[in-house]
């Protein structure tokens, strides 16, 4: 790359809602004209300098001069000199700033003679806003403000894209720009311009260019490290190309999953097909060595951020939909993946169907940049960049179909959780997790520390209420719209009732205390625990239980009347004022109204 300084002035740049610049500190050329009959000598009291101002940023020395250089243009009849500016626009770059409006035009003055580009063919004059650039073989165009700076850093005419070919063009979307050169194109939206060239811009082309789910580029074309490979980095998404597999775009939950494995480097290479979007939002893209599968039902963590939950596999997959999610059929096996509470969290059950079904799977945890996976005993935690779990997937629990436990053993390698399924002869072979967000992860048994304990030593009970707390938490948030927390109010009483109701029905009453425990205990993690809440906890699932007991049979009773008790219960700050042993189970108490 070689080295040029453009002689611009210092000016204060404002920039229009169009995306072109205006100098604020300029002279003002509004009302440029060509000087009439100019001396060809300085003639004291007699130059035009004398009989009007000199714009701002010239001296009365280069006015005088270019009035005199004005006067002997005729030497050089194919170029021009704009008073006060004391230097020549010549050729195709004068008749292309003369159409565009000369100083008028946003460019306003020159601040050079045409200068010889280094390739030894091109020219260039230099303006105060800007270069005219001119070949042979492109013609003569403006390139300015950021596309200019986007030129320069990739080598201007000596880089990839070589002469621009066109002036600026404005998109259909009225709000971004483009600029055509030899090699490729720069884009330009929101103060940021990058240039998009061969295959990459072709593939982006064809997904409906900035108009399309990819959106604008915010990279320059990137050789990547391999050297041969390149890339481009759009607003949603990604394309790839190497000289084996071509271009495609990689978006969305796959980019996610395939970033944190480590994108071309990892273990899948370069994408070799587009993506597929499968009914129930399940993506699918065929990479050089598998394929990855993305279940389409995330966990929201924050707006536009997500922890999403994918499948590699060296063969295609059956995708298929389900009540609240999806399933990915494959041989001898299945990946199911369901939303069960209006809070985003899911569940993964990946299921042996029989004896030919392989005996380890993996899946695929990702999140966008910014975020950090790591391993615990019982989970994969999502951590943001203050240190704060945001998200996590429990470890799952194996159970045979006859509910007897069936062992699973877990690894976590960069972002793909490897299991190994164990074995059994009662076929299907259900193995559960729960994916949910930070501050809801201990209250599912897969991923509250003391409640999956209960769990592991009561497998066939847990497997038959695994999924109460979906229902209670959906439940109660419905009846109670009004209300802005989840905590210690009336939605909280009803969803305890609930859930210690649905368990108690479908399991018995010692599970459902013994559950009930863990879940205080592991609630004791949680920094906004208090003392009192927990009261209110323990009253309200004592009630659970005996309403689940008076409605054994009958889950929709135990739903209607923990309901109908939220919508009574007693407000009490302080709960160790009351009777708190609970003998009838009755009633529910909130510590505040919604």
């Amino acid at each position: 790359m070689f080295t040029r300084r453009l002689l611009l002035p210092m000016v204060m740049m404002i920039t229009m809602a169009a995306g072109a610049t205006v100098a604020s500190a300029v002279p003002d050329s509004s009302a440029w004209r060509p000087t009439a009959a100019p001396k060809s000598r300085v003639t004291p009291g007699q130059m035009r300098s004398d009989r009007e101002s000199v714009p701002r940023g010239f001296s009365k020395a280069e006015a005088d001069k270019a009035e005199t250089m004005e006067a002997r243009r005729g030497a050089a009849a194919d170029c021009q000199v704009y008073w006060p500016a004391p230097y020549e626009v010549c050729g195709a770059i004068r008749d292309k700033y003369n159409a565009i409006g000369g100083p008028n035009s946003f460019l306003l003055y020159p601040t050079s003679n045409e200068l010889t580009n280094p390739d030894g063919h091109g020219k260039r004059s230099v303006f105060q806003n800007g270069p005219i650039y001119w070949s042979a073989d492109s013609g003569a165009h403006p390139v300015v403000n950021h596309f200019f700076a986007a030129w320069q850093r990739n080598g201007w005419e000596a880089g990839p894209l070589g002469y621009p070919t066109s002036d600026e063009i404005v998109n259909p979307d009225n709000i971004g720009r483009r600029q055509y050169f030899q090699g490729g194109t720069i884009y330009w939206r929101l103060n940021e311009a990058y240039y998009v060239t061969g295959a990459i811009r072709d593939k982006w082309g064809e997904t409906g260019w900035e108009g399309g789910p990819l959106g604008y580029p915010t990279s320059d074309e990137i050789r990547l490290p391999d050297g041969r490979g390149r890339m481009n980095r759009f607003e949603h998404g990604v394309v790839y190309w190497s000289p084996d597999t071509g271009a495609h775009p990689v978006t969305a939950a796959v980019l996610d999953q395939w970033s944190r494995a480590g994108y071309e480097a990892s273990a899948y290479g370069y994408p070799t097909a587009d993506p597929v979007t499968h009914p129930g939002g399940v993506q699918e893209q065929r990479f050089q060595r598998d394929h990855i599968y993305s279940s389409g039902v995330m966990v929201p963590v924050a707006p536009g951020v997500s922890l999403s939950l994918g499948v590699p596999s060296a063969g295609p997959l059956q995708p298929a939909t389900v009540p609240d999610g999806v399933v990915l059929n494959g041989p001898g096996f299945s990946a199911r993946f369901r939303r069960v509470a209006d809070d985003g969290s899911l569940e993964m059950s990946l299921v042996r169907l029989d004896s030919s079904a392989p005996t380890s799977l993996d899946v695929l945890v990702g999140a966008p940049a910014g975020y950090t996976l790591r391993a615990t005993p019982q989970r994969v935690e999502l951590v943001d960049s203050a240190g704060a779990v945001v998200a996590g997937v429990g470890l799952p629990l194996g159970f045979d179909s006859n509910g007897a436990a069936v062992p699973v053993q877990a690894g976590f390698e960069g972002n793909r959780l490897r299991l190994r399924l164990g074995d059994a002869t009662a076929y299907p072979i259900e193995f559960l997790a729960i994916a949910a967000r930070g501050g809801t992860l201990d209250q599912w048994w897969s991923t509250g520390i003391q409640q999956r304990s209960v769990c592991e030593s009561e497998p066939y009970d847990c497997y038959r209420v695994h999924n109460a707390r979906g229902p209670a938490y959906n439940l109660s948030k419905d009846a109670f719209p009004e209300a802005t927390e989840t905590d210690d109010n009336r939605i909280d009483a009803a969803r305890h009732c609930i859930w210690n109701g649905l368990m108690t029905e479908g399991a018995n009453r010692g599970f459902a205390e013994r559950m009930a425990a863990a879940h205080e205990r592991d609630g004791k993690a949680n920094p906004d625990w208090t003392r009192n809440a927990q009261l209110m906890d323990e009253y309200n699932n004592k009630t659970g239980v005996q309403v689940g007991l008076r409605n054994e049979g009958a889950p929709a009773a135990i739903e209607s009347t923990c309901l109908q008790y939220g919508r009574e219960a007693r407000i009490v700050p302080e709960p160790e004022t009351i009777d708190l042993t609970n003998p009838y189970g009755t009633d529910l108490i909130a510590l505040r109204h919604p």
